[in-house]
């Protein structure tokens, strides 16, 4: 009977399995805290959008009232002559999917230098609202057609 015998220099069949996991299991240690880091700045990142889209909003109520005392009749709004108030609810943010309220508040609207207080409000993930307020000091002049 004959035997034949092979001589191998070492057996090295598993050894990239195990240096693959030992690399993977090394970077996992480096990869797993960023996961966890990711999740606040994507809220961060929404609250500020929100923000932005809030103050555009409250932009967009004193375009209102300046066209309102320029050319409607801010009359009908709430309030006497002193004091008068518009809301519009549920108003989409123009080349957004944001929804908010505006709240506009034009004190002395028939004297010479009414002022505007816009706020905007954007729903957020959490019970309350973002919001941003914008006021503004409007001067009457002639009006030159």
């Amino acid at each position: 009977m004959q035997v034949i015998i092979k001589i191998t220099r070492g057996r090295k069949d598993g050894s990239i399995l195990i240096i693959g996991m030992t690399i993977l299991a090394f970077l996992l240690v480096f990869a797993v805290p960023h996961l966890f880091q990711s999740s606040p700045e994507n809220k961060v990142t929404d609250k500020s959008a929100n923000y932005s889209a809030a103050l555009s909003l409250a932009e967009a109520g004193v375009e209102r009232a300046i066209w309102e005392l320029n050319y409607g009749d801010i009359s009908s709004w709430k309030g006497d002559s002193a004091s008068r108030t518009l809301t519009i609810s549920s108003h989409q943010v123009p080349a957004s999917e944001v929804i908010g309220d505006i709240e506009i508040r034009v004190e002395d609207p028939d004297g010479e230098n009414p002022q505007v207080k816009s706020t905007g409000r954007v729903a957020y993930t959490s019970p309350l609202a973002e919001g941003k307020t914008a006021r503004v000091y409007l001067e009457r002049t002639t009006r030159v057609e």
